[in-house]
C-alpha cells in the first residue's frame, strides 16, 4: 500500500516522479520538433540518430531525458515500478505550455480540460490501486522471458510500421518505444537495488548492460515515431505504452501489488480511461499539432 513507501519517503518519490515527466515531457516536445523534419528514408535507422545529434534543439531535449532519467532511478530507487511510472503520464501536461510557448499562442480551455482530466486520472488510479513495494530480484528465468517477450514485441511493432502509412507508423512505433521504455524502467530499478551493494556489484549483474542496450533500441524507436510526424498519435501512445508495460513488469514479475478489490479496480479503470482520454485529447492540441505533423 501506499504506507508502504513511506520508509522512502512517499512525497519524494512523487516530487521526483513529477521532475521526471516534466524532464521527459520538455524533451519530447523538442526532440519531435527536430526530429519530423529528417528525411524520410531514415525512420530506424541509425543515420537518423547521427543527423539528430548534430541539432541543438534536439541535443536540449536529449539533455532534458536525461535529467528526465535522472530523476526517474533516484524515484525507483526509493518507490515501485506501480506508483512511479504512472505519475510519467504527465508529462505530456508539463509539455503543453512549452509547445504553446514556441508557437506563440496561449493555453486555452480546450486544453486545460484534458490536462485536468489526465491529472485527476492519475490521481484516481493511484488512489484506488494503493500500490505496494515488491522485490526487483526475479529469477534469472524470469528476466530472461521477459527480456524475449518485450524483444518479440518490439520487433513486431517495428516490422508492422515499415509496411503501413505515417499514421501506422508513428502509432506503432511509440508502442513499442513506450514497452521498451517500461522494460528499461524496470532495469532501471534493479540497477538501482544492485549499486545499493557497490558499483562492482552492479557490474557484475546482466541489469546494467541490458539497460545500455534496451535504452539505445527504446531511444532509436522513439526518435523513429517521432519522425514519423503525427504527435498527436506518437506521443499520447508512447505516453501511456511507458506506464502500462511498467506497472503489468511490476506485478507480474516483481512481485508488486495493487488492490485487486472490485471497487479498487472499478477506481483503477477509470482513472486509466480518464487518463488516457485526457492525454489524446491534449495531444491533439493546437500546441501540440503543428500544421506540418497534423497528416
Amino acid at each position: 500500500m501506499f504506507h508502504h513507501h513511506l520508509n522512502g519517503g512517499l512525497a519524494s518519490i512523487v516530487l521526483l516522479s513529477l521532475a521526471s515527466a516534466a524532464s521527459y515531457g520538455l524533451g519530447a516536445v523538442l526532440q519531435h520538433r527536430t526530429a519530423v523534419k529528417e528525411p524520410a528514408n531514415l525512420s530506424m535507422q541509425a543515420g537518423l540518430l547521427v543527423r539528430l545529434v548534430r541539432r541543438p534543439m534536439w541535443l536540449i531535449g536529449s539533455v532534458l531525458d536525461g535529467l528526465g532519467y535522472l530523476f526517474q532511478f533516484l524515484a525507483l530507487r526509493r518507490g515501485s515500478l506501480a506508483l512511479v511510472e504512472p505519475i510519467l503520464v504527465l508529462s505530456l501536461v508539463f509539455a503543453l505550455p512549452v509547445a504553446a510557448w514556441l508557437d506563440r499562442r496561449a493555453v486555452g480551455r480546450a486544453e486545460v480540460v484534458p490536462a485536468l482530466a489526465a491529472v485527476a486520472g492519475v490521481g484516481l488510479f493511484l488512489g484506488a490501486a494503493q500500490p505496494g513495494v515488491g522485490r526487483p530480484d526475479a529469477s534469472p528465468m524470469a528476466w530472461v522471458l521477459l527480456s524475449v517477450v518485450v524483444a518479440v514485441f518490439c520487433g513486431a511493432m517495428t516490422l508492422g510500421a515499415a509496411k503501413g502509412s505515417r499514421r501506422r507508423a508513428a502509432l506503432l512505433l511509440a508502442a513499442g518505444s513506450g514497452t521498451a521504455f517500461g522494460y528499461v524502467a524496470a532495469v532501471t530499478e534493479r540497477t538501482g537495488h544492485l549499486l545499493d551493494q557497490g558499483v562492482l556489484h552492479a557490474l557484475s549483474s546482466f541489469a546494467p548492460y541490458a539497460l545500455v542496450v534496451a535504452g539505445a533500441a527504446a531511444l532509436l524507436l522513439t526518435q523513429s515515431s517521432f519522425h514519423a510526424g503525427l504527435l498527436r498519435l506518437s506521443l499520447p501512445t508512447l505516453t501511456i505504452a511507458q506506464p502500462l508495460a511498467a506497472v503489468a513488469i511490476g506485478l507480474l514479475v516483481f512481485g508488486e501489488h495493487i488492490d485487486a478489490r472490485p471497487l479498487a479496480v472499478a477506481g483503477e479503470a477509470f482513472g486509466v480511461m480518464l487518463a488516457t482520454l485526457g492525454v489524446f485529447a491534449l495531444a491533439r492540441s493546437p500546441a501540440n499539432v503543428r500544421p506540418e505533423t497534423a497528416l
